[in-house]
């Protein structure tokens, strides 16, 4: 491909993004972000409760990690609850129990699912400064962070485990895997985590949200 041929291709797919980003609203976009937020919150309370109990083989650190990384996931609930979201369900799925009982299930899903919120984030930022939402984009981005370092911090504890290899901080750019937020919940219902056949869990999931060292609760 030539220099002129490569040039034409990224500004027709900076096009697309662009065509594609105008089709959904700021309410859509946050209603989707707060609901992934609401999936993590209940998912990782069910996560702890079973390391808690014996079910999921954990250790102490492992779930400290945890609950600090589902603090953040409220706070970034509650903000966008006050900037006028609103879920589109808070019931949501396991599609296979091993993700909360096997820990290697347990790791690699949770890397997963964090690529995909920082995907949506950075999806939501592109889609923000499209609209001129510059505090929303800014937001967009603090959030894009954390789940980052939930990423990170989760790839740490797989790497030490010998579920998979390399470094924890494997990139120098974070995968931009969707054009679109609304992709995101699409494949959280692909994945069968939103309307599926598992057992169902409700926000906020079980147990009290952990604060405990956590700080910068808002934005």
């Amino acid at each position: 491909m030539t220099v002129s041929e490569l040039s034409r291709t990224t500004a027709t797919a900076k096009a697309m993004r662009a065509q594609m980003a105008q089709c959904e609203t700021v309410q859509e976009i946050i209603n989707i972000a707060v609901t992934a937020e609401a999936f993590a919150v209940t998912a990782l309370g069910g996560a702890i409760e079973n390391a808690r109990t014996g079910i999921l083989a954990l250790n102490e650190e492992q779930i400290q990690t945890l609950e600090a990384a589902r603090a953040a996931e409220q706070a970034h609930y509650e903000y966008l609850i006050n900037a006028g979201a609103e879920p589109l369900t808070l019931t949501f799925t396991i599609p296979d129990p091993a993700i909360v009982t096997d820990v290697p299930t347990f790791l690699t899903t949770l890397i997963a699912l964090e690529e995909a919120f920082i995907a949506t984030y950075l999806a939501a930022a592109q889609e923000f400064s499209i609209r001129g939402e510059a505090r929303l984009a800014e937001v967009a981005l603090q959030i894009g962070a954390i789940e980052a370092e939930h990423r990170v911090g989760v790839r740490f504890y797989a790497v030490q485990a010998g579920i998979i290899e390399g470094p924890p901080n494997d990139v120098a750019f974070e995968k931009s895997l969707f054009t679109s937020v609304g992709e995101a919940a699409a494949l959280l219902q692909e994945l069968g985590f939103i309307g599926g056949d598992g057992p169902e869990i409700t926000y906020p999931g079980p147990g009290e949200i952990n604060y405990t060292g956590v700080t910068n609760l808002e934005p």
